[in-house]
């Protein structure tokens, strides 16, 4: 082998191992994809009752939503509210809705953004409503129920933010006569949301 060969030789054994590592070396590419979250709190709800006035009941919300870009995504979301006593009645009064849709976002500012929401779902609502001067009518029924909201979400670090949203609920419940009548309802959530993967990596939840 003449010198040029061997220089050849020389130069690609020194630079192939350098360049392996440096491939090595290089970071693996971020996992890209939809963003996942998940969230508990507390919700609140104002029910009108016919007859018996407006009905405070309180309650659990949890949800889970995906985010396929800055934009766009969905949520699934339940709640379970409930009184001890509608006034006037000595009777309880419970809501529990299961409901789902998209998701707009608005704008993002720093670690806030703000987003707009419509769900549809069911609702099963039980309570009662007084009939006369003494008489009560107690049910309950399972109807289509929907929701439009807006919202904003703060991050309290890179995995936690808190979320505080409001809705105006559509359902449906008896009256004192029987008849299914529409409700329509204020709904306040205050929850603690878990990025359980955000875009381009994925959250531990350790």
């Amino acid at each position: 082998m003449g010198t040029t060969g061997k220089l050849w030789f020389l130069v690609i054994m020194l630079v192939g191992p350098a360049f392996a590592q440096s491939r090595l070396a290089e970071p693996s590419p971020a996992i890209v994809g939809p963003a996942y979250d998940v969230s508990t709190g507390y919700t609140y709800l104002a029910m009108p009752i016919p007859g018996a006035g407006q009905v405070h009941l309180n309650g659990l919300d949890a949800s889970g939503s995906i985010a396929w870009n800055p934009r766009w995504g969905a949520i699934l979301d339940t709640s379970y509210l409930r009184t001890s006593d509608i006034p006037g009645l000595g009777h309880q009064a419970y809501m529990l809705n299961t409901q789902a849709g998209p998701e707009f976002y608005l704008f993002q500012h720093r670690n806030s953004r703000f987003f707009v929401r419509a769900l549809g779902g069911s609702a099963l609502i039980d309570g009662a409503v007084p009939v006369g001067k003494t008489g009560v009518y107690h049910g309950w029924l399972v109807r289509p129920s929907v929701a439009f909201g807006a919202g904003f979400e703060q991050s309290v670090s890179r995995q936690f933010a808190i979320r505080i949203n409001g809705d105006y609920l559509h359902t449906l419940f008896y009256d004192s006569s029987g008849a299914v009548l529409p409700q329509n309802n204020l709904r306040l959530t205050v929850s603690l949301v878990i990025h359980v993967k955000s875009a381009g990596r994925v959250n531990t939840l350790e």
